[in-house]
Parts: C-alpha cells; sequence; structure tokens
C-alpha cells in the first residue's frame, strides 16, 4: 500500500497545496516563472490511489469495435512517430469552493490547474493501427488505478490530432502519481478526460453510460436537472501574486498570473485595482502553441495605503468574456468567476 501522507511522491515538491486526503494537491503557482509548471509543482487530482507501473509492466489494450485489436507496451508507442506540444490541464471541480454552498466533490482552491509539454503519440495513430468498425462512435478509456475508472469520450474528439497517448512531460518520463509511465492527453477539455495509467481503450457503438459520464462529471442545476456533461473548460484567468489577505509594501508591483479557455485562445487580461471600478490591460507572455496557457504580469504602482481589491477578467478569440457571477450546480464544475484578491498596501 503506498504512503499518502503528505508529500507523498519522490519528485514532487513540499510546497504542493494537500486537499488534506493525501491524493490531491494543488500547484503553487505564485513560483511559476514563464509558462511551464515544472514537474515537481504540477498539481495532483486523482479519484484512486496511484498505481506504481514500472515502465516495463505498463500495456494498453485496444479493443471493441475495431477490427485488429492491439496491445501496445511502451516500447511499442515509443516506436510510432510522436509529436510534443504545451498543453494546460485543469480540473473540472477546480475552483469549487468558491460557489455558495460550495458544489459536492474535493474543495478546491483556484490552483487545480497547470501547464506543461508533453510528448506523445497522437491517439489517432493508435486507432488507424486497430482499425475502426463504421458503427463506432466513443472511445472508452479504463485507468490502471480501478476498473470502475472509465471515461468516455466521442470519436471525433479521440480522432483530433492533438489528442496524445503522452509518455514524456516536460522532457522527461511523465511522474507516476502524474500518469506514468503513459497517459492520455485531451486539450482543451476537462481533465477527467485525460485519463491516467490507461489500460485499455475500448470503441463502442452505444453512448457510454459509466458513473464518471452519467452520474458525474456532468452539470446538475439548482433543480436537480442535468443540463449537460463536463466537456470543453470555460474562459478563465487565475492570479497566482499576490494571494489572498497579503501585505504589500507601498511601490511598484508586478502582479501575475495565467489565463486559459478551451473555448479559443486568449485574447485579452484585463486587470483592475480599484474594485473593478477600471480595468487596464495586462501584458500577456503567450505559450507555445494554440493549447498552451497565457502568462499575464500587470505592472502595480501601488500607491494608496490600506485595502485594496485585485481583480482579473480574460476574453478569448472567440469573444467569450469571465463572467462576474456563475450559476451554480450541485458538483461545483466550472467555475470562472472573476477573481479577486484582498490586499494590504503599507
Amino acid at each position: 500500500m503506498t504512503d499518502l501522507k503528505a508529500p507523498p511522491y519522490p519528485g514532487k515538491s513540499h510546497d504542493l497545496i494537500s486537499l488534506g486526503d493525501g491524493l490531491n494537491f494543488s500547484a503553487p503557482l505564485a513560483q511559476v516563472s514563464g509558462t511551464v509548471v515544472p514537474n515537481p509543482l504540477f498539481f495532483l487530482r486523482s479519484n484512486n490511489p496511484p498505481p506504481r507501473l514500472a515502465s516495463h509492466e505498463w500495456r494498453l489494450r485496444i479493443d471493441g469495435r475495431v477490427k485488429r485489436p492491439l496491445t501496445l507496451d511502451l516500447a511499442g508507442l515509443r516506436a510510432l512517430p510522436s509529436q510534443t506540444q504545451e498543453v494546460w490541464l485543469e480540473c473540472a471541480g477546480n475552483s469549487r469552493r468558491r460557489f455558495d454552498p460550495p458544489g459536492e466533490g474535493n474543495q478546491w482552491d483556484d490552483q487545480a490547474v497547470s501547464n506543461a509539454v508533453f510528448t506523445g503519440v497522437p491517439l489517432r495513430a493508435v486507432l488507424e493501427q486497430v482499425g475502426v468498425e463504421d458503427d463506432a462512435i466513443e472511445v472508452v478509456a479504463t485507468g490502471y488505478d480501478a476498473a470502475s475508472f472509465q471515461r468516455g469520450l466521442p470519436l471525433d474528439v479521440a480522432l483530433s490530432p492533438e489528442v496524445l497517448v503522452a509518455f514524456e512531460m516536460n522532457g522527461e518520463p511523465i511522474p507516476w502519481p502524474n500518469g506514468g509511465p503513459a497517459r492520455l492527453i485531451v486539450p482543451r477539455w476537462a481533465g477527467i478526460a485525460s485519463v491516467k495509467w490507461p489500460a485499455r481503450i475500448e470503441l463502442v457503438n452505444t453512448p457510454f453510460q459509466g458513473h464518471f459520464n452519467a452520474e458525474r462529471y456532468i452539470m446538475v442545476d439548482a433543480d436537480g436537472r442535468t443540463l449537460r456533461t463536463v466537456r470543453e473548460m470555460p474562459v478563465k484567468s487565475v492570479i497566482a501574486w499576490p494571494g489572498e489577505g497579503e501585505t504589500l509594501r507601498a511601490g511598484p508591483h508586478t502582479v501575475f498570473g495565467f489565463a486559459w479557455s478551451g473555448l479559443g485562445q486568449i485574447d485579452r487580461v484585463d486587470v483592475s485595482t480599484d474594485n473593478q471600478q477600471t480595468w487596464s490591460p495586462a501584458e500577456l507572455i503567450r505559450g507555445s502553441g494554440p493549447h498552451a496557457w497565457t502568462r499575464w504580469e500587470y505592472a502595480w504602482s501601488a500607491t494608496a495605503r490600506g485595502s485594496a481589491s485585485i481583480a482579473a477578467r480574460a476574453v478569448d478569440s472567440f469573444g467569450n468574456v469571465q463572467p462576474g457571477e456563475v450559476p451554480w450546480n450541485k458538483f461545483g464544475y466550472q467555475m470562472n468567476a472573476i477573481l479577486t484578491r484582498r490586499v494590504t498596501v503599507q
């Protein structure tokens, strides 16, 4: 049995922010320089204790509605043509505790999100090897962590060239708590779609109704109505520094954070330092490629002593604007309301 006392994993930082269950840790985003989150600081989200698989033990079975079922080991995966891309991953329940009342589930702060450079084989290339039957409509991935951990992905999404079976993260083997030795990477979607430690990929010809498709990771409103499944994540920005309640000296400061959207590219981030009375554009530092998040920085001259409220608001290339409020939902998913930080200037 894995010892899950914090910090539970070799190679992960003591500065990860524990949710107290030994499984789930936010990223200390204030420590991130540039756009790439180092492997030790990358957030951790696990529904089950991570299985520790040696590289030579991992196998991926692809079967179901296919013409030529296949079992891949890591060497076989690495032998296929690969690609590298910078990708952000966000837990569907990131910022959940900001709902009133908080949604059901882990009470995440705003840092259950990270951005890294992943290398892997497009899932499309793997599916081309097995020959998908004409009646297949979904890909169902099962993780090594539990036979019950299954998540379905529409076939058209699975065939997108950016969806990877990844085996490297920031130029190194993927850390095992982050899904190593291999994991799915589904850009723009909630992190649940990027199944870690995949043991099986099954092609099916009926809509998948497993627990993580039909009972969780769904949007249920205040009246108990199921509205939709959780898919692409909405436009959002977070403030990495300063933190809530910090005391700052009067003078110049660089406020910074990160912004992303599963619906488009980040077009603008506006920052307010006067309780959202006025807004000014931040400088944008873009990651590499269309699936990376954007770092934003704002030069603030803090001259008025006392309490100050800082806010950040992102806008994407399709005109989606980070809202002031988000309708409550049962599980607290996709909270992307404008984030504020109250600080004291001395």
